[in-house]
């Protein structure tokens, strides 16, 4: 516990950004940075509720972190603060704490093969017939409005730490629109934020077949001159077409075997319909064997890119590492961080949840993997050091450790 606290105040000045936070209650009774840091260290605790994180503050768990003077937030003083928080404050934290990441070479060498790969994808947080509010999207089931909410987020993969360094909630219907906000948009908008965040962030960005489109395309290589690769699956367009006459009774371009996997390529220069440019068509066919069976299996993956001297190698390696983001971070905040319960349902409170569970991801995967030494290859489990920063928590003396400076 006190090497994470160390940490995050030594290196990423944690205690003075929280300081910054603002929400815009009058004359509030217990400080927004109070609320702030609770709300944070509740989450990298990963609590279920904000009942759990309640108990927590009613038997003073968190007193021996915080001076003596700062009074400690309840739950109703919680929700009441995040319902009218101010997300550009939480927003500007957020960005700061991936910039220094950043500077502290997080991604000098690139994620894969020198190159910086951002995946991009949408998730969504939680569903349900009853609760709604002013920002929830819908769909209608069998005649029953079902309301829910979608982020679209954006995450380095290839190498540990997989952060998420941006998102974005995709808008409700608006004005006389009958529909709401479609992902790629939302991913446009978080794009352009990136961009004026971080200027070049990405030398390529990946996508599933959502963005297997010219309107995506172009818009990454025209406004931001970096490179997309985005998965094949819709067999119907005409760039599929083309490329599998042209790969019809050709040998693989290349072939490569790796622990009894044999990897198949084909590739073509293909012009795709109204993109500026000519595209990279990559086919890529996996044979193995089913460990149980011993038959020979096989699967395929077809890809779409931009960048026309990348080695089929690294094309394969950003083509499998976009399901990071699946299962490295979809599939932890989910089921490990507990993003689909709704901590609070309101227009501005979901968000600015959903802001402090993203930084509170991020901060503890730096910890992870930036502070204890050989994480992975020690074969750490997160959750047990979560547990045992808790028992340590539990145990701290009253006052002992401050996050913030008295002063």
């Amino acid at each position: 516990m006190k090497s994470l606290l160390h940490y995050l105040y030594s290196v990423y000045d944690l205690g003075t950004k929280i300081k910054k936070l603002k929400d815009k209650r009058s004359n509030p009774k217990i400080a927004t940075a109070a609320i702030a840091f609770s709300v944070l260290l509740g989450f990298m605790l990963k609590i279920r509720s904000f009942n759990q994180l309640d108990d927590y503050l009613e038997y003073d768990d968190f007193i021996g972190l915080v001076p003596k003077k700062m009074r400690l937030p309840r739950i109703d003083a919680i929700r009441d603060s995040l319902k009218c928080f101010c997300l550009k404050s939480l927003q500007a934290m957020h960005s700061a704490i991936i910039r220094c990441s950043i500077q502290n070479k997080l991604v000098q060498n690139g994620t894969i093969d020198g190159y910086k790969v951002v995946a991009i994808d949408g998730v969504e947080t939680f569903e349900s017939t009853k609760k709604s509010c002013a920002n929830c999207l819908t769909r209608v089931i069998n005649k029953t409005t079902h309301y829910f909410h979608r982020f679209v987020v954006a995450t380095f993969v290839g190498k540990d730490p997989h952060i998420i360094i941006g998102f974005k909630m995709l808008n409700p219907k608006q004005d006389s629109s009958n529909k709401d906000e479609g992902e790629i948009s939302a991913a446009k908008r978080l794009v352009l934020d990136l961009s004026k965040q971080f200027r070049r962030f990405a030398d390529i960005i990946v996508y599933d077949a959502l963005a297997c489109n010219a309107d995506w395309i172009n818009f990454i290589r025209q406004q931001f001159k970096m490179h997309v690769v985005v998965r094949v699956k819709n067999k119907r367009l005409n760039i599929v077409k083309v490329a599998n006459a042209a790969f019809k009774n050709r040998d693989a371009d290349a072939i490569w075997e790796n622990n009894s996997i044999k990897i198949s390529v084909w590739e073509a220069i293909i012009k795709m319909d109204d993109v500026a440019d000519c595209v990279r068509y990559v086919k890529f066919l996996k044979k193995y064997k089913d460990s149980r069976t011993g038959k020979s299996m096989y699967s395929q993956i077809c890809i779409v890119t931009t960048h026309m001297s990348i080695s089929l190698e690294t094309l394969h390696k950003i083509a499998r590492a976009r399901w990071e983001i699946e299962n490295n971070i979809f599939h932890q905040i989910k089921t490990e961080w507990h993003m689909d319960h709704c901590f609070i349902h309101d227009e501005i409170g979901l968000e600015a949840v959903f802001g402090f569970l993203v930084i509170a991801f991020n901060l503890m995967q730096l910890f992870f993997f930036r502070c204890i030494k050989n994480f992975r290859q020690r074969g750490l489990l997160q959750v047990e050091v979560v547990e045992r920063i808790i028992k340590e928590l539990l145990g701290f003396d009253a006052h002992g450790v401050y996050v913030f400076d008295t002063s």
